[in-house]
């Protein structure tokens, strides 16, 4: 299941395997049960883009787009969306401070399930969350995982 601080800022590709940019953040409409992933906001050589999160592929070492870069209309983000990194990473949200958001895929959907408010987000965030998890297994003490879900965060906010 993917976290958010395992896509942000990765390498973006256009559909020819050319380097674009990064993807800054992703946006959602808060106020869905379990809201989709709707748009990707990318960092580019000629500033930030928003494109449909429908037109972009998780690979294992970058997001791909899956047509050409002119050829995807510009996005406009509606004034009720939400910037996960900007808006939710580093908040209170009552149950601890989101280190990280879970998200999962299906049905072709990213989707938000919930905050990350533990140690195994801000790991992840800083990118040694495997390490730390395997020395901890082999102490005894897993670390430990809390996710508040998102109809939990959303009446915290």
């Amino acid at each position: 299941m993917p976290h958010l601080n395992d896509i942000h800022h990765r390498r973006v590709l256009d559909a020819g395997g050319d380097a674009i940019g990064r993807l800054r953040n992703v946006a959602v409409i808060p106020d869905e049960q379990i809201p989709v992933v709707r748009w990707a906001i990318l960092g580019t050589r000629d500033g930030e883009r928003v494109v449909r999160w429908a037109d972009l592929a998780i690979e294992p070492a970058h997001l791909r787009l899956r047509r050409r870069l002119e050829s995807i209309p510009p996005e406009t983000l509606p004034s009720a969306a939400l910037r996960l990194g900007r808006d939710l990473l580093d908040q209170d949200v009552g149950a601890g401070r989101v280190t990280d958001l879970r998200l999962e895929e299906t049905g072709g959907q990213l989707r938000l399930l919930g905050a990350d408010v533990g140690w195994a987000g801000l790991l992840r965030r800083i990118g040694i969350e495997r390490p730390v998890a395997a020395l901890a297994r082999l102490a005894g003490r897993p670390l430990p995982r809390r996710i508040v879900a998102w109809s939990e965060v959303r009446g915290a906010s």
